[in-house]
């Protein structure tokens, strides 16, 4: 009888804590809906937003987000700075609020790179600047190494290129497994995570304190939907075996990289990552900031545009393209 009574509570929370789950996904969707534009694309559509400067556009510069994240994070720090550029945030397949496209094969940062140029090809029809943060300079690398001619330059803040020392925490992988991974993540994953955002988000602003209103700016609660935290894992997950394939390509960049990352970055390691791709790409450049972790756009994002400048040159008083 007490054995009965006790898989009965072992049921009944059980269900409760998937029902929790679901309801803090559809509590973040409500609070935080699509406020852009979507674009097609094979298998889906990709949701990216968009702003264009009432005077002089000096080209434009396209923003790729990493981990954990959406569009919502790059645009809310830099969209303010690049007010002299058309300046597009786009979601990686399965991020923010665009569709996860091939579904668990779309973790792959060679495929996200594709169904990403696909929306852009279609919506930047010019040259353009790539900047991309923590685990999205994955698929941006591989955007540079195979359509040079789309881009200008490529900017990296605090970018994974290189495989790691110690490699992927064990919950990544579970969360990406069939059948155990949707249950693993909305019985573990999602309930741990909403009590772990603010203490995330110290984490990778360390040593310096959180940018005020981040969680809010940067629409974060999104990740706490199911499909979204489980697409996030299975990215994350997949970049190891990606770049340690990847990296011997780096010295075949033919646009500038700027690769820009913070000296107390304890995410992603200044030197195995930030460093040896401006070392290995022909036209790299490293610029290292004192005092900073893994949010550089945060910390400096002058210096973000400075390198795009640069990138685009002098100003013409027209448009470049």
């Amino acid at each position: 009888m007490l054995t009965r009574s006790l898989l009965v509570v072992l049921i009944l929370a059980i269900a409760g804590i998937m029902l929790w789950s679901q309801w803090l996904g559809t509590e973040a969707a409500r609070r935080y809906p699509p406020k852009g534009s979507f674009v097609p694309v094979a298998g889906g559509r990709l949701h990216y937003r968009e702003s264009t400067p009432a005077g002089e556009v000096r080209g434009t510069v396209v923003l790729v987000h990493g981990a954990s994240s959406n569009h919502a994070d790059l645009l809310a720090t830099l969209g303010p700075e690049l007010g002299h550029y058309r300046v597009i945030a786009i979601d990686r397949p399965g991020s923010g609020w665009s569709d996860r496209l091939e579904g668990d094969a779309m973790a792959d940062p060679g495929r996200q790179a594709h169904a990403l140029m696909q929306g852009l090809d279609a919506i930047v029809p010019e040259r353009f600047v790539l900047v991309a943060h923590s685990l999205g300079g994955a698929a941006a690398t591989r955007i540079a190494l195979d359509r040079p001619e789309r881009l200008r330059g490529l900017v990296l803040l605090g970018a994974v290129t290189h495989p790691w020392p110690g490699g992927i925490a064990w919950y990544h992988h579970v969360t990406g497994w069939p059948v155990v991974g949707p249950l693993f993540t909305r019985l573990v994953g999602v309930p741990a995570a909403s009590l772990l955002l603010r203490a995330g988000a110290e984490s990778v602003f360390a040593p310096r304190p959180v940018t005020p209103g981040y969680l809010a700016t940067g629409e974060i609660v999104l990740l706490l939907r199911p499909a979204t935290f489980r697409a996030n894992s299975q990215d994350i997950a997949a970049t190891f075996d990606f770049v340690s394939a990847q990296v011997p390509r780096y010295r075949d960049l033919k646009v500038p990289v700027v690769a820009i990352t913070g000296d107390s970055d304890a995410i992603v390691s200044p030197t195995i990552h930030s460093a040896a791709i401006a070392k290995q790409a022909p036209q790299g450049r490293f610029v290292l900031l004192p005092g900073v972790g893994h949010m550089p756009h945060h910390a400096a994002p002058e210096i973000v545009v400075e390198a795009i400048d640069q990138i685009v040159g002098p100003r013409s008083g027209l448009a470049l393209n």
